[in-house]
Parts: C-alpha cells; structure tokens; sequence
C-alpha cells in the first residue's frame, strides 16, 4: 500500500475529528435547561446598582427627553403611539405587517410562515423546519429594539405602564429562553444586541419603582450569561463579518457598564483592542466596509459610534486610526445619501441594526436612511472634551449639514451637546429673511426661535459641502449636484471575494433627480424563507447593468445563499470629476468565460450644466476567444422605482409620467439596434416587503463589436422631443470631446462650473 503524502496525513484526520467533535457535542448537550442561580453577590449587586455614580451611561433623564421633543414634537408622539402598540403585543417584524402576538409572546415563533422552533439545546437544533421558515423572524423579536421605544416613552411620559412592560417582556423572555436552549441562543449577533438594548432599556427606567430587586437579579443573571456566551462564542476563524464586531459590541458594553461582575475585566479585556483591529480589518482604507453593503456598512457604523461615545463618557481613549477610520466611514454615508435622505440599497438590505433611536412614521424611512449617523458622529468625533463637545465649523467635515433634519440619535447620547451643535447648524442653513430686524425672532424649526442676526447672510447648502467623489477601495463612484444623483458599483463582492453580501450589480447605477428616485437597486426581499427570491434579488438581471443572454456576471453558486464567485474583475480606466462634468470609465471581464468572451465597458458622462447623463455600453470580443464577429443577445437594464412607465414605440425611448411632474425619459442616442419594452417586476422597499415595480428593458440580438449609448434625461415639464433630442446630440458632442484628450493620453478637457 502506498504511503499517504505528508499534507494528507495532516488535513483528513483534523477533518474527520471535527466532524466527529461535532457529533458528539451535539449528542452530549443537556436535554433540560439549567436553572437560572442568583448568588449573594448578584443580589449584593441588583441592591446597589442602581445608586452607583460610575461607570456612566449616556444621561438618560426626563429632562433629556423634553429637550428632543421641543426640538422634534413629532417624535414624542410617533413614540407614544409605537409604544401602545408595543404594550399591546402588536409588532412589524421584517415585513410582516401589524401582528398582534397575543398575551403571551412565543419567542420562538417565525409567526411570518408559521413555525416556531423546540426549545432543544443549541447543539442539537437545525435551523431548517419543515416548511419555509425564516429564523430572523424570532432574531429580530428577540432582539429587543422595541424595548427601547418603551423606555423612551416612559421618559417622556413618566407612565409607569412602559416601564412594567418592559420588566414583564424581558423576565418572561429570560424564563423562556433558558441559557443555551432555543433559536435565540444560536445567532451571536443577536445576543449581543439583545444585551446592548436591554441595557438601553434599563437606563430609561433606571428611576421606576418596577425594577425591583428580584427583577434585577434575574436580569443581571442572564447578563452574566450573555456575556459567558459571547465570550464563548467569539469568531476566531476568517472571514470575520459584522457578526464579530458585534459580539464585541457586546463584550464592550458589558465589560464597560457592569464591572461589578468577577468576568468584566475578561470581557473588556476581549473587546479592546480587538474592537478597533476589527474596525480596521472589516473597514476598507475608503471607508467602505469590506461587505460590500451599504445597508450592513450602517449597521457598522453605528455599533462603532455607539461604543465610541461609550468611550467617550467614560473617559476612555480611542485610537487616533479608529477615529479615522470611523471618519472615513462617515464620508461614505455622506456622499452615497440621495438628496432625499434616503440610502441606495446596494448589496444585501436587511436593516441590521445595533439599536433604534429615531423613529419615523414611514418604515422605509427607518430602513433607508442612514443620515442620524453622521449627527451622531460629530458629536463623537468632533469634540473639545469628553464632557463638552464644544463649537465647531459646521463646512469642516460637513456631517453636521449632511445630516439634515435626522438628530434623533445625537440627542439621546448626548441632549445638551446635541442641542447647542444643532441650533448653531439651523442658524448656518436657514437664510435671513429680508424683511425683518436684526433683534427680530425668527422660527428656525417648529418651536426653536433665534433672533434674526444670528442667520447668516448666505446660507449653507448641502451642495456646498457634498460634490461628486469615488471610493477606489469599494468601488462606489457618485456622482452629483444639488438635487441630481447617480451611483456607479465598480467594486468586487467583498469579504475578501466570497460575496456573502453582494449583490451582481458590477457597473450597475442608480439615478435620482429633482429630489426623486428613479432608477433604483430592487433591494433584497428575502434570505432563507425564499431561497428563489433571493437568488433572483440578487441576479445581474435585477440591476441596472448590461447582461448577456441569461448569464450571471457572478456565478451564483447552487445551495448558497450567502456567497458569489467572483469571476468579475473591474478596472476603472478613468475618473474625472470637475466643475462643469463627472465622467466615468470602467469595464470588467465577468463575461470572457462565456463562449464567446465578452469585456463589458461601460462610460458615464454627468453633463452639470445641461443636467443629463450620457452612458455608453461597449461589448467587444475577449482577444482569447477569436471570434470577433460572433452573436449574442444583450439587455440592458432599468429598474424603476414604483411609477408609471411606458414605452415611446416612434422614439424606441423609455419614459416616465408622473403627477408630480418630475419625468425621466431614457433616449437610445445613434445606430441602436436594442428594442425597448417594459414589463412588471418587484422590488423591496425593505426587508421582507415586496411590491409592483415597473423593468424596462433595452434588448436584441447583436454582433460583437457593439456599442449601446443612452441619455437620461430628467425634466419637470412638457418636452418635445425634438428638444430632447438636440440636448442628446450637444451632450453626445461634448462627451466625446472630453474623451478625446484621455483616449490620446492627456488629461480631460476642463469645463466650466454650472450655475
């Protein structure tokens, strides 16, 4: 018999006793729970904790919440009404629409689908049952964001009802939910946000009568246990993904907060410096996080701001690189917001967050716009003191104008700080109006007054801070001015090319004009509750890019939901932005395994002046494969958000008719041989909601070498077309005019700044 080879002496036995460890883990799990045991000590603790002066939290008082609700009278009662609801067991979880959960919750209830999980030992449970279920509908639920609203209304109210549903949830979760035993055990994500809102909550009502002592030990006991199991737990195999940095949010918020406990030195121990190195692994050098979503690259941002200020109260040092990484992740929020606040959904959008703070009436409000961060980052990251944040120049890093109207957030960490920053921001922004005095008082928000001297002559605007940038590490390219707004995804599938979060959306954009979306990234929809749905979500078919035939720019591998192969490769030839013009120019390879190669490059032309796009596609033959004349069925496509959209047959155009007069037309420009049609497709405004959306679609057969140019035209009145065609044509000129110098090897051609 043949000797085996050294590497497989090593590699086959490791791998037979993992899986054999496996199988005995799961074999010798307990069957029955353990008791909850609460010792002298924690009793010693839950009799004083609430008298302790250190370590400190972020000042949760009535007086904080007066101050929020005279700046943002709408939140007081958007929370109120929320939190009703909460106390009546009525809940919006990913989607599902208003259910009520009756008088006691099932914790382990995918209430969505109908399937609720055994509570077995986490070795022994399968995720998978048998019928679509999805486990995040029992995460989210368990998660505990909602008893945050609950505290924030008792602070408002001073109603004690709040604050007895609080400790009622919480206790009957805990009896529920033994250490170890059900769904709820198996996500660390979700153990580690479980703890940081349950102690969100407990700050609230840190002055009601209904945390008693018994409460207290309960819940400190089961801290404890959520610590032991993060702890446990922690990631120490790559990739490393949000799930890392939030079990050490966790660690970080406990080990923080109750140093009372014996582990608390080894859970703060675990946390830092592992935090920041996390931050610097997971957080690309352009502030992208490496997932290759902006959804989830919010989800970071604010775990890493929420421990920041953590650090801040309490007088602890932060790295100068964290901080310039947290800087950079600002920026990247900053630029990608759309004029109306809202965040494109590019990669996987299923609104993980650490906790909420702000609420909204609309829930793709809540989902999509990530703008309280930058609020809240200022008041981190730009201060004077730990306990003054000071003055600032609100145009340095222009996060404070970013943010626009959404300071929920930077008032509930730190109300007065929040308070001065803002008012000086709404003196920066709002103009003087020319009719009144100096001395005279002028309403700058509803019930915020300043006299009339202190708004300055010329106000701050957005576009004064914001202007068109690239992000060459992720890939992200916008551009824009004023209300006008277009992405380009030229980056791979992140986490280090295994696409766990990405979406086939290479050269993909998304438009926005007037102040209005137009073409939009669908969104996500669905994770394991519809393994076709979300394979078709993320489908090249579902963005706005050029595919060829049926195929995947990125094979789509069978079984995984949580991965793409990363087969294209992008190479940005060329970015200018200046006064008068943004010009892209990138292409990637995805397509050369296809028979015949194909290299896909795509230019973006951003005319500032005339306010339109040119975008030209261009297929041409990979070298490799010889065949320069060969056929193939290309379509590029558009996906609108809801509106209607038809089809001008005469034009082979694509346009928009809406009441409110904002329009888009989309124009073949030249010898285009793609046919235009709109069909009806889906897309999810957020997690687990679907609705009618209008595709159109430009589609054909052609021979290689093709060229597809198309201008996007937005307007808010009538037009001829006529008129729309002499601006393709002007436009058209002065793309290739630019492209000229760049294609001899010069630098583009400088052009004037819009008025």
């Amino acid at each position: 018999m043949n000797k085996p080879k050294p590497t497989e002496t090593r590699t086959l036995p490791r791998v037979t006793w993992q899986q054999i460890l496996r199988e005995v883990q799961a074999r010798t799990a307990p069957s029955v729970p353990r008791s909850i045991k609460v010792g002298a000590s924690l009793e010693e603790i839950a009799s004083q904790i609430r008298q302790r002066q250190s370590p400190r939290f972020f000042g949760l008082i009535p007086e904080q919440a007066s101050l929020l609700a005279r700046f943002f009278p709408e939140a007081l009662a958007l929370t109120i009404a929320q939190a009703n609801d909460i106390k009546a067991h009525e809940f919006d979880i990913m989607g599902s629409g208003k259910k009520n959960l009756g008088k006691e919750i099932d914790w382990h209830s995918d209430f969505v689908h109908g399937y609720s999980w055994p509570v077995q030992h986490q070795l022994r449970m399968k995720l998978s049952g048998p019928k679509p279920a999805d486990p995040r509908v029992p995460w989210e639920l368990s998660r505990f964001y909602h008893v945050v609203r609950l505290g924030q209304a008792h602070l408002y109210t001073q109603d004690e009802s709040y604050a007895k549903e609080i400790v009622d949830q919480i206790s009957h979760w805990i009896k529920a939910n033994p250490y170890g035993f059900g769904v709820n055990w198996l996500d660390l994500k979700t153990c580690a946000i479980r703890a940081v809102n349950w102690i969100w909550a407990y700050y609230c009502i840190l002055e009601s009568k209904s945390l008693d002592e018994q409460f207290l030990a309960l819940w400190l006991a089961s801290l404890k246990e959520h610590g032991e199991h993060l702890l446990k737990h922690l990631p120490r195999r790559k990739p490393h993904t949000n799930q890392t940095i939030a079990a050490l949010t966790g660690l970080a918020y406990l080990g923080i907060l109750f140093p009372e406990f014996p582990e608390a030195a080894g859970w703060k121990k675990a946390a830092f410096p592992k935090f920041w190195d996390q931050l610097d692994h997971q957080v690309l050098s352009d502030g992208m996080d490496y997932e290759a979503s902006l959804s989830y690259h919010r989800f970071v941002t604010e775990m890493a701001l929420s421990v920041a200020g953590l650090c801040v109260v309490n007088n602890m040092a932060i790295p100068e690189s964290a901080q310039a990484r947290m800087r950079a992740m600002l920026d990247v929020l900053m630029i990608c917001a759309q004029p109306d606040g809202l965040m494109p959904q590019i990669g996987d959008s299923n609104e993980e967050r650490l906790h909420i703070l702000s609420v909204h009436a609309d829930p793709v409000r809540s989902a999509c716009d990530h703008r309280h961060l930058l609020a809240l980052g200022s008041l981190t990251l730009e201060r004077e003191l730990s306990e003054w944040a000071g003055f600032i120049e609100p145009t340095t890093r222009g996060w404070v104008i970013g943010a626009g109207d959404e300071w929920q957030d930077a008032f509930w960490c730190f109300a007065s700080d929040a308070a001065a920053r803002y008012t000086d921001v709404l003196t920066r922004v709002t103009p003087r109006p020319d009719s009144v005095q100096e001395d005279d008082w002028v309403t700058v928000r509803p019930g915020i007054r300043v006299r009339a001297k202190a708004l300055a002559r010329k106000p701050v605007a957005l576009e004064d801070v914001v202007t068109s940038r690239y992000f060459d590490g992720s890939g992200l390219y916008i551009m824009r001015y004023r209300d006008f707004h277009l992405t380009i995804d030229a980056g791979g599938v992140g986490q280090d090319g295994r696409g766990g979060h990405a979406h086939n959306d290479t050269l993909a954009i998304t438009l926005a004009a007037y102040g209005k979306s137009f073409l939009i990234d669908p969104g996500t929809y669905q994770y394991e509750a519809d393994p076709t749905e979300r394979n078709r979500f993320r489908s090249t078919a579902y963005h706005n890019t050029l595919q060829i035939g049926d195929s995947e720019i990125n094979t789509i591998p069978l079984g995984r939901l949580f991965g793409l192969t990363e087969d294209a490769h992008v190479t940005v030839h060329h970015w200018v932005s200046q006064g008068g013009y943004d010009l892209f120019d990138g292409s990637h390879n995805g397509y050369t395994r296809l028979e015949p190669g194909t290299l896909h490059r795509r230019q973006v032309w951003f005319d500032k002046t005339a306010r339109v796009w040119v975008m030209h596609d261009q297929l041409r033959p990979d070298k490799a494969s010889g065949k320069d004349s060969a056929e193939i069925e290309a379509s590029l496509w558009f996906h609108f958000a809801p509106m209607a959209v038809k089809v001008d047959k005469g034009n082979n155009a694509i346009l928009t008719e809406s009441d409110d007069k904002r329009d888009l037309i989309i124009l073949p420009l030249g010898d285009f041989r793609l046919t235009a049609a709109v069909e009806e497709g889906w897309h999810s405004p957020r997690y687990g909601v679907r609705e009618k959306a209008p595709i159109a679609r430009f589609s054909g057969r052609v021979k290689l070498p093709a060229d597809f140019i198309v201008m996007f035209y937005p307007h808010q009145s009538d037009v001829d077309f006529s008129i729309v065609r002499t601006a393709g044509r002007a436009a058209l000129m002065n793309f290739k005019r630019a492209l000229a110098p760049i294609a001899a090897g010069g630098e583009a051609k400088p052009n004037a700044r819009p008025r």
